[in-house]
This record gives C-alpha cells, structure tokens and sequence, in this order.
C-alpha cells in the first residue's frame, strides 16, 4: 500500500511537469529553448534569455531551433551565411585598419586626407577611385586640393611609375577645373625640395609630370617648369635628373609632331601680336588698354630657350638619345 501510494505521487508529480512544459507557462520547471550557438554566441549577440538585457539575431536563432525541432537535424546553411558574411566583414576591416595605419605612416594628418588615401589606394582602377571621391564629396571647391597633394606624394612614394595616379589627376582635373592650379603649386613646390628626394622619387614626379603636360586634356603646360633654376654650368643633380626623365617620357608618350610643337609653342607671341606691338612701338601710343592686351598672355620665351640649351647639353649627349 505505501508503495503504490508512493509510485502515485511520482506519477503525479511527473504529470505535472509534462503539463506545465507542454503549456508554456512560466515557472520553477519550465524549459528555456537555448541552443549551444546561443551560448557560444552570447559575447557578440546577446543572451536574449535575461529580462532586460540586449540581443542581435535572435530570429535567426529561432529560425534555427524550430528547424532542428520539426525535422530532427540542425540547418547549418544558416550557419554556413553568418560565418562567410562574418568573415568578409572581418577580412573588410583588417583592410581598413592596414590602409590608415599605412596612411599614418604616410604622415596623413587630417581625417580628410586619411579618408583619402584610404579611397586612393583602396580603389580597384582609376574610375573606381575618381567615383568614390566624388561620392565622398572630395571633389568640391577648395576641397580638391587634399587630393591632388595626396595624389602626388602617393606616386612619388611608389617604388616603380604607376601611371594610375596620372589617370585620377586627368578626372579630377576634368571633373573640377580649379584643381589645375592646385597641382600646379604641388609641383613648385616639389621642385624647391629636389635635393632632399631620391631618384626614384624624383623619376616617378617626373613621369607623371610628362603624362600630364603631353595629355590631350591639357591637364598642365609646359609653363609649371618655368620655376626650375635652368643653370648650365651648375645644375643640382636631381634637378638634372628630373628633367632628362621628364623629357625622355614627354617625346617617347607624345609621337605626334603637332601636339609636341603645340606643347611647345605654349605662350609663344602669335603673328597677329608681333605685327600688333610693331605698330606700337611705331606709333608711340600710350595706351594702357592695348599694353594690357599684349601683355595678358604669360611669354615663355625664356623658358623655351633654357629647354633647348638643356636638350642640347644634356638629353642629346645621353646614351638614350631622344
């Protein structure tokens, strides 16, 4: 007798437990539905098991246990999409962290020219990286001058030419006209530091450079070198170096003769002006008007001369001769 009354109450008792865990209600014998996955992952998205504490995904885990549940296996293509997304998202940020710390040592002291070094040297081609700076708003007035200064240091930086950087300077020029004059003062600038470069720095300016004036956009003229000291007889050996590079990749990128006189020929008097200060001259006329008229057009014929007499001293008597 008592042990039947015994085996009643067990009986009893486990009852109670099925009927309280098959109706859901909560209690002392109740059953939380976590899964092993919760667990391992309750560092990154949450214990949603805790009143009041914050959780991320927990669909896809209920996803997964009903799953498991109504067919007896677990669904790893779930499984198998979190990691290969958590993977590329993981491979996208160790990118990011090598690119700014490349751009720390880079010396990129602002978060504008962080941004773009990181978009420069990020991008796949050139219009991957003209598109992304003007998505990231980098091409508008006065903002342009960061990129074209980081354009110039990134190919001066690189240890062969990588005409991918001439390329982006041509779009962004196209794209935003004022960024001319912005890389145009780059370049007078570099020209004050020759000395404290190396050759391969110096060579790779020189080539890009050449790529832009020999460009069809005209993108610069022939005028930036009027800022180099042209001196025969004491000429630094970078400055010497920069230029032999710079001509030697003008005339072997430019084969047209007419585009190498256009080039040339920039800011020469044309014959209407030489017949027109002629007159002047004859006529004796005070006339501020007309002085300004011949005086507009910048001359170059200075320039054009110390290019010739460089050619002839220097790039002709090169064993690579032009």
């Amino acid at each position: 007798v008592i042990i039947r009354e015994k085996t009643n109450g067990f009986k009893k008792c486990i009852g109670r437990l099925k009927s309280s865990a098959m109706s859901g209600k909560k209690g002392t014998g109740s059953c939380l539905r976590i899964t092993l996955r919760d667990v391992l992952d309750a560092e990154t998205k949450g214990r949603w098991w805790l009143v009041g504490a914050s959780w991320a995904g927990n669909q896809h885990h209920k996803q997964l246990f009903d799953d498991g549940h109504h067919t007896g296996k677990p669904d790893t293509s779930t499984d198998q999409s979190e990691i290969t997304s958590n993977s590329k998202l993981s491979k996208k940020l160790s990118n990011e962290e090598k690119l700014l710390a490349c751009a720390a040592s880079q010396r990129m002291n602002t978060d504008a020219r962080r941004a773009i070094f990181c978009i420069i040297m990020g991008s796949t081609d050139c219009d991957d990286a003209f598109e992304k700076l003007v998505r990231a708003g980098m091409l508008k007035k006065k903002a342009e001058r960061d990129v074209v200064r980081v354009l110039v240091h990134c190919c001066g930086e690189e240890k062969a030419y990588n005409p991918f950087y001439s390329f982006v300077a041509l779009r962004v020029c196209e794209y935003q006209p004022n960024s001319r004059f912005t890389l145009m003062l780059t370049f007078w600038d570099a020209f004050k530091q020759l000395e404290s470069y190396s050759a391969r720095k110096v060579a790779n300016l020189a080539k890009l450079l050449a790529h832009l004036v020999g460009a069809i956009e005209k993108c610069l003229t022939i005028g930036v070198l009027k800022r180099v000291e042209f001196s025969p007889s004491n000429m630094p050996e970078m400055t010497i170096i920069f230029l032999s590079v710079f001509m030697t990749a003008l005339f072997e990128s430019v084969r047209n003769t007419e585009h190498i006189q256009t080039i040339f020929s920039h800011g020469a008097p044309k014959s209407s002006q030489l017949i027109g200060s002629s007159k002047f001259q004859e006529s004796h006329e005070d006339d501020d008007d007309n002085n300004k008229q011949t005086t507009k057009k910048e001359d170059l014929s200075d320039l054009r001369e110390s290019i010739s007499l460089f050619l002839l001293q220097y790039i002709k008597s090169s064993p690579k001769n032009i």
